[in-house]
């Protein structure tokens, strides 16, 4: 185990770590923090952490840490690096190149597309329900959120590690349309068929696309959908948020796939 310690605010290290608060310098650096046991715990599991922050007394529960390095750091440092009101005194350090290695799509797999998500919450719990539900490929399509904004990370609960996650444009969604993938939209201006009406094909796989909380899918999106559709809810309401459409689609998606 590759062990330092670390007590000031103004070390040099510390001053560089607290810059990947910004995603500019996250982007820079090929680095990202996260923070907490559970999401440390994951990324150790998947070969992405390099290093790991916290205090003498945490540093007894952590194991396997062969390859990552361990920084004995005071409370000072870790409130500075920590993007939560009430931190665990726990914060990790990714390797994003070697996340970004091993994002290669299963292509016999469903794909999750969101174009323009802009809740980090949203963001990170549509993540979680795509690996739950078999949506293992996901596309982030005109500018979503950041994938490393803390909030998204705190929301995937993990699954961003166990999930390909690719930025992708039109015309690679059109290549992926051809090669036997279907889209599924939501739009609320075209024909709608209701959900449960469809009958998705087990010999087909699924580009399932959720757009923008304000804003919907885009026209562009929209003009190549093979099926539009509709989930029925109390007219009173009137609509669902992003996130639940999305797990309610995933679900029924899924269930019907498994039906041979």
């Amino acid at each position: 185990m590759n062990y330092r310690e670390i007590n000031s605010t103004q070390n040099e290290h510390i001053k560089l770590l607290a810059k990947l608060k910004e995603k500019k310098y996250r982007k820079e650096f090929n680095l990202a923090l996260i923070e907490g046991w559970n999401i440390i715990n994951e990324a150790l599991q998947c070969g992405l952490l390099i290093e790991i922050l916290t205090t003498k007394t945490n540093h007894l529960k952590l194991k396997n840490l062969n390859d990552v390095l361990l920084t004995i750091s005071s409370e000072p440092i870790l409130t500075k690096l920590s993007q939560n009101k009430n931190n665990q005194n726990i914060v990790g350090v990714i390797d994003l190149q070697k996340l970004i290695q091993q994002n290669n799509f299963d292509f016999s797999q469903n794909i999750l597309l969101l174009e323009n998500i802009q809740d980090p919450g949203n963001l990170g719990t549509l993540i979680r329900t795509g690996l739950g539900f078999c949506f293992t490929n996901i596309i982030l399509y005109n500018h979503s959120v950041d994938l490393f904004n803390n909030k998204v990370l705190r929301a995937s609960q993990g699954a961003i590690f166990k999930t390909a996650i690719k930025e992708v444009g039109l015309k690679e969604i059109k290549t992926l349309q051809l090669k036997h993938y279907k889209i599924i939209t939501t739009g609320l201006k075209q024909e709608r068929i209701l959900l449960q009406d469809c009958r998705f094909n087990t010999n087909e796989r699924h580009i399932l696309a959720l757009g923008n909380e304000g804003s919907g899918l885009s026209t562009t999106l929209q003009a190549i959908s093979d099926y539009n559709v509709q989930i029925k809810i109390n007219p009173q309401l009137e609509s669902l948020n992003v996130a639940q459409a999305g797990t309610i689609l995933m679900y029924e998606i899924n269930r019907q796939m498994g039906e041979k």
